[in-house]
Parts: C-alpha cells; structure tokens; sequence
C-alpha cells in the first residue's frame, strides 16, 4: 500500500510572524525539509495542492513552482500535484507543460493530480459560476490527455479549439506520468473511474461515505471511457490532519486546533458551493455532523477525515481503508509546527510503513 505526505503551507493557528520574518518564507522552506525526510524514511510520493487568495489553512498558489524546487534537493519520491485547479484560469496546455517539464527535471517522478476546486472564494474572484466547473473540468483533462497522447496533438469542445500542436517539452515517463483526480462525492468517483483517472478520495465524513464512493469507481471501471490508452487504477484515501505519536494523547496535543480550523474553512465552504449547483448538493452532508465542530476528539473517532493516535492506530486506519479497496493513503501532515511534523513523519516512516509495504494489492 503506497503512503503519500500531503502538504499546503498551514502554519499552526494563531501562529504570527516574528520581527522581521515574512508570513510565508519559513513554513515554504520547512515543507522542502519536511518533503526531504518523507523521501529518507520511505514514502512513495509528496503531494501539494493549489489554493488562491490566502486562506489560512494553505498558503500555495504555484505548486508547480515549490514542486520543482522539492525535485532538486530529492531523487527517489514521486511528486504529485493535489491537486491542480481544472479551469479556465489555468490554461491546460500550460498544465501540460508544466507536467511535462517537471517530469525531465526530476527524472520521471511527476504525478499529476487535478481538482475541479471546491472554494468558492477562488471560483468568484475568477469568475467561475459553480454550476460551470464540472464542464470546464471535463475539457480541461481532454486537452491534457491530448497534450499526453498525441504529437501533434488537437482538440475541439466547446470551451477549447485547438488546432494541430506539439507539447513541448515531451514527459519523460512512458506513455506519460500517472493522472489522477480528486473527488469527493459518489459521482466524481463514477467519473474518475470510468476514465481510468486515479481516485482521491477526500471529505471521507464516514466509513460508509468512503465505501459507497469506492463502490462507484469500481462502477465506473466497468463502463470505461477511457481519456488515455493507458489507465491508472490507484484508489488513494485522503486524511485532512493526521499526526503520528507515542501515544494517542501525545497525537492530539497539536492537532485538536488544526481540525477544528479545518472543520470551520470546509463547513463554510462546502455548505455556501451546495445550493449552488445541484452538482455540489451531497456537500450539504456536511449538516449532519456540524453539532461535533468544535470537538476534535469525536471528529477524529468517527471520520476518516482525520487521523491522529499511535503507529498501530494509523496501520489500523489504512488497512480499514485496504479492506475496502483502497491501495494508498494520502496523509495531510500540516498546521502542526515543524518539529511536529518532523516526528511524525520519522515515526510514520519507521513503524507504519514497512507495514503496509508488506500488504498485497487489495481486491476490487
């Protein structure tokens, strides 16, 4: 079971900058020493999102840019966006071609991971009405599979019309790096399956919540149309906060504040994008568990979303998650203040994943 360290630049809540420090300079070189450790101790692949505009949970606009500086200072771990805006703001040959530049500079190790974006804050300061973003997605991975597949490649929709082009740098790896997408309901797991995209499987509110969308890819696997020759099945299971410790208590030290934050940013964010879109009308669940906000214990008991406690209690959580199906876990690691972070990777890497290297690919 491959182990991803996924990170967006969160400084601890409350957290100000010294006497001539700036906001953003330090957390951005921690990262770097954070991604350096998760390749040393043996994890598969570093992931960082894309989030506009400042908000307080991430603090990284440019991924491809901090990506390709963590490529220079590592040579094994794969690096992979999670996820990359799919909309018109981010033209997708340019996508591609970041992609692709990438790749060669690190030697085949780029991933691509998009997102159709769920803030509703970057949607309308570029101007994108929430009930558009699922068209804009679809033809953004079409130009990108072309980009991929094809050289020259063309492509003609409705948003784009792109006559016979080249990609320019080609991606090292053959026939390209691995595409996956971020979903978080039913049927965004249908759709990445049935495009043979890899899943990211985010805003797990429940166990059942995380086995019906597992379920829908394996749907979608069965009916295929695929974007590229060449599918990619990994079902990652995405864990907002999660901390490794000793014990569980030490676990929660930091991270009741990070979750709670966390839990305000998506309640907000997911609650204000449902009645927008009939697309986004599942993020209205997020109700159901508004009562337990401001209580970090019981969010991390009862949701995948967040994973703190002992070795043994993360090898438990991923091998609920392998019995479902799932062969990867991406571990948001953030918001809890280096040295934090420091020790549970080093912990992570030294007792939880010789563990789930040793597991064989589930059945699905």
């Amino acid at each position: 079971m491959r182990v991803g360290l996924m990170q967006e630049g969160q400084n601890p809540p409350g957290w100000t900058p010294r006497n001539g420090e700036h906001e953003n300079l330090g957390r951005y070189h921690e990262m770097v020493a954070e991604a350096v450790l998760a390749e040393n101790v043996g994890f598969d692949f570093y992931g960082v999102g894309e989030q506009h505009f400042g908000s307080s949970n991430s603090r990284v606009s440019t991924p491809d840019v901090l990506r390709s500086f963590i490529a220079a200072r590592t040579n094994r771990i794969k690096l992979r966006s999670t996820s990359n805006n799919l909309l018109s703001y981010n033209h997708p040959i340019r996508i591609a071609e970041n992609l692709a530049a990438l790749d060669v500079i690190s030697n085949g190790r780029a991933e691509f991971g998009g997102a159709r974006s769920n803030n509703p804050v970057t949607l309308k300061a570029f101007g994108i009405p929430p009930s558009e973003t699922k068209k804009q997605r679809d033809e953004v991975l079409g130009v990108i599979a072309a980009a991929l597949t094809s050289d020259p490649f063309e492509y003609h929709g409705d948003i784009y019309d792109i006559p016979p082009t080249r990609l320019m740098p080609r991606p090292l790896q053959t026939p390209h790096p691995p595409l996956h997408l971020s979903v978080t309901g039913i049927d965004s797991s249908e759709h990445a399956g049935a495009l043979g995209l890899g899943a990211m499987i985010g805003f797990t509110i429940s166990w059942d919540h995380l086995a019906d969308c597992l379920d829908s890819y394996r749907r979608g696997m069965q009916s295929p149309k695929l974007l590229t020759r060449t599918a990619n099945s990994s079902r990652g299971v995405f864990s907002a906060v999660v901390n490794c410790a000793p014990s569980r208590d030490q676990a929660l030290e930091a991270a009741p504040p990070v979750i709670i934050q966390w839990m305000s940013i998506v309640t907000r964010m997911y609650q204000s994008l449902g009645p927008q879109s009939s697309d986004y009308s599942y993020l209205e669940k997020i109700g159901n568990i508004a009562d337990h906000a401001q209580d970090a214990d019981w969010l991390e008991r009862n949701m995948p979303y967040f994973l703190c406690g002992t070795p043994d209690d993360l090898i438990e959580h991923a091998k609920k998650a392998h019995e479902l199906g799932a062969n990867e876990v991406i571990w948001r690691i953030d918001g809890m203040g280096h040295k934090e972070h420091l020790r549970a990777i080093e912990m992570i890497g030294k007792e939880v994943i010789p563990e789930l290297a040793r597991w064989d690919e589930p059945q699905f």
